[in-house]
């Protein structure tokens, strides 16, 4: 067996060890797996919640959920999210608690029952009511933010309106399926997902959602276990932990969710918890699982990199440019939903520059870079053209570049097409200003671009 020393050096363990060949690879393989679980201690004690923080959320969320009992007697008020389950990571607990209604009310309806519930409950306290799938309130209190959730009471899932109903189901099942010891576990898998920018479900993401993460670490049984079968990872992949379908269902189940990842909902069959996980970051875990395995090290758990930090990479691999514009007063769902639309027509429109990527960043304003092989398009453009042993195509293709140079190669002809030569900048502009109607939540029409 060939070995590695940490200072690159390579030996053939069977000649330089005095011991028995096996006792020397089973000594080798301890002195490894004890190395990487130092760096999983080391993690779990920055990242785990202190008993203090720990009692203090327990201790907040039951004192918030007996106040609303006391006005609100004729629903059922659950405590759910990752508090609920306990996988939350430390310093970013927030507090989720459900109001559950058994009738089926309109949303504006819904929407005056819970303001007058926040009201009753908590006078005078500012708070934002957001729009989801349901109205739900959001404030703060105690440095903890609190979401204040209507949802629909169900039997079965067959009953479900919305995937906040869902909800409730979620933690029900976590706590049921996930033993207390893989909670760190969860831990583990959360912050590394974080670091990496694939930790969180919505637009702006598009990664792993918490219920995904406590699902898979259910399904393989410890984050260990798990990265070692990550690395391995091919597309299609489907896991039902429930086993509602049969092997030979997997096309099927592809085609019903349209997703080569297909991660079965154990509360309801017909919803693939990685839906809102995009194929790109679903490939950069695999490749963050085999790093790991190559190298563990607490860094790859602690390198959460800054939008500056990405464009200083990626100037070393094309010319950047940026856009700016100021942040509009919508939710993230909204602002991601068309700027992520804003992305992919922008990298389509300036593909004769050769896009190597597009990120964006909306903390304090909307900047959105573009990463490409060329600053200026154009010129000579080679158009192919059709084998040369078809006939009627090749003389139909010389009359439609009877002003061109035309070449033969490789068995067809090449029209030489000259076009006119254009700056990056300036297609970036013009394209704004030909779409910007398109985009009615993002001040586009004040935007300005900048080459690097």
């Amino acid at each position: 067996m060939m070995l590695v020393c940490s200072n690159g050096i390579r030996f053939n363990a069977e000649h330089v060890c005095p011991r028995p060949y096996g006792t020397f690879i089973n000594l080798f393989k301890s002195n490894v797996k004890d190395y990487l679980m130092k760096i999983l201690r080391d993690v779990l004690r920055e990242i785990e919640p202190t008993q203090k923080e720990a009692d203090e959320i327990k201790k907040l969320a039951a004192s918030l959920i007996k106040l609303l009992k006391e006005y609100e007697k004729k629903r059922k008020i659950l405590l759910a999210g990752s508090v609920a389950k306990g996988t939350y990571l430390r310093d970013s607990a927030d507090v989720d608690i459900f109001i559950m209604f058994k009738e089926r009310l309109p949303k504006e309806e819904m929407k005056r029952e819970i303001e007058e519930l926040m009201a009753k409950a908590f006078p005078g306290t500012v708070y934002q009511m957001n729009y989801a799938e349901h109205p739900y309130i959001r404030f703060h209190i105690s440095g903890r933010r609190v979401d204040m959730v209507p949802a629909y009471e169900m039997k079965k899932t067959e009953e479900r309106l919305t995937a906040v109903d869902r909800s409730v189901l979620h933690t029900k099942y976590i706590l049921k399926n996930l033993k207390k010891s893989k909670r760190e576990d969860v831990l583990l898998l959360k912050q590394l997902l974080k670091a990496n920018g694939l930790y969180g479900a919505e637009i702006k993401i598009q990664g792993f959602s918490g219920y995904l993460c406590e699902l898979l670490i259910i399904k393989y049984g410890s984050f260990s276990k798990l990265i070692k079968e990550a690395a391995g990872w091919k597309l299609p992949l489907i896991i039902d932990l429930k086993k509602y379908y049969k092997p030979k269902d997997a096309e099927l189940l592809i085609k019903k969710f349209n997703s080569k990842f297909v991660v079965i909902d154990p509360t309801d069959k017909n919803r693939n918890v990685a839906a809102a996980l995009s194929e790109e970051n679903f490939k950069k875990f695999v490749s963050l699982a085999r790093r790991f395995l190559r190298k563990p090290s607490k860094n790859l758990f602690f390198r959460e990199e800054s939008f500056d930090e990405k464009i200083k990479r990626a100037s070393k691999h094309g010319k950047i440019i940026l856009i700016k514009f100021k942040k509009p007063d919508v939710v993230d769902d909204v602002l991601w939903g068309q700027l992520k639309k804003f992305m992919r027509m922008l990298e389509d429109a300036l593909a004769d520059f050769v896009i190597r990527g597009i990120i964006a960043d909306a903390n304090r304003e909307v900047r959105v870079a573009v990463i490409a092989k060329n600053d200026v398009a154009g010129g000579v453009v080679e158009k192919q053209g059709p084998p040369i042993k078809m006939k009627k195509h090749v003389e139909s293709f010389r009359r439609a570049h009877k002003n061109d140079k035309i070449i033969k190669r490789g068995g067809r002809l090449i029209a030489l097409v000259k076009t006119p030569k254009k700056k990056l900048r300036d297609a970036v502009l013009e394209f704004i200003k030909e779409n910007y109607e398109k985009f009615s939540h993002l001040p586009l029409k004040e935007a300005s671009a900048e080459l690097l």
